[in-house]
């Protein structure tokens, strides 16, 4: 079984075990040449068709620290060392898809340009929405965990825009690079 990393900083593993995030998009790289017209599929100029990592109908597992995940410290770890002492304790990067608790099956799998996405995908993607009564204003943002925040903007779009730079550098979104999007739900 394979796992999926989501950045834990913007709160996204959680949003992913809560079901608030049903969609993730990954940057193809190197990016292709062009897009085909088979399947949506993206092709280099040579004719290699771009495969995806996880397939539909695909079960992974969703990584966390075994620390986050709920281990003992005491317990052992595949026969060897105490999950504490484990390099996988505070680092989901180390950790075994097979002692992953949660889990989600890809649904559906296609590729276009990240800004091509929609405001319901911006919505899959984890972003939320706020609505102010003093004020009649409606924000949609992003947590920033590590400062304690709530990042906010007026439009879904914007908010995806600044998330993805946040998660996959700074000048990602106005690259708009090729991506793989991948629908999925939760199944443990």
């Amino acid at each position: 079984m394979q796992k999926i990393m989501f950045n834990d900083r913007y709160g996204l593993t959680d949003a992913v075990i809560e079901g608030r995030k049903t969609m993730t998009r990954r940057i193809i790289i190197p990016q292709p040449d062009f897009l085909s017209d088979n399947f949506g599929w993206a092709k280099r100029n040579n004719g290699d068709v771009i495969l995806p990592k996880y397939g539909v109908d695909e079960v992974v597992a969703v990584a966390q620290s075994y620390e986050a995940a709920g281990f003992d410290p005491e317990y052992s770890i595949e026969g060897m060392l105490y999950a504490k002492k484990h390099a996988g304790w505070r680092n989901k990067m180390f950790v075994s898809a097979k002692y992953m608790s949660h889990r989600i099956r890809i649904t559906g799998i296609k590729c276009e340009r990240l800004q091509d996405i929609s405001d319901e995908d911006c919505f899959r993607e984890g972003i939320s929405e706020s609505w102010y009564e003093s004020t009649d204003t409606t924000t949609y943002g992003y947590a920033d965990e590590k400062k304690g925040t709530a990042v906010e903007f007026d439009t879904p779009r914007k908010a995806f825009a600044a998330l993805i730079d946040k998660v996959s550098g700074r000048g990602t979104w106005a690259s708009n690079p090729w991506v793989v999007v991948y629908e999925f739900e939760l199944v443990k």
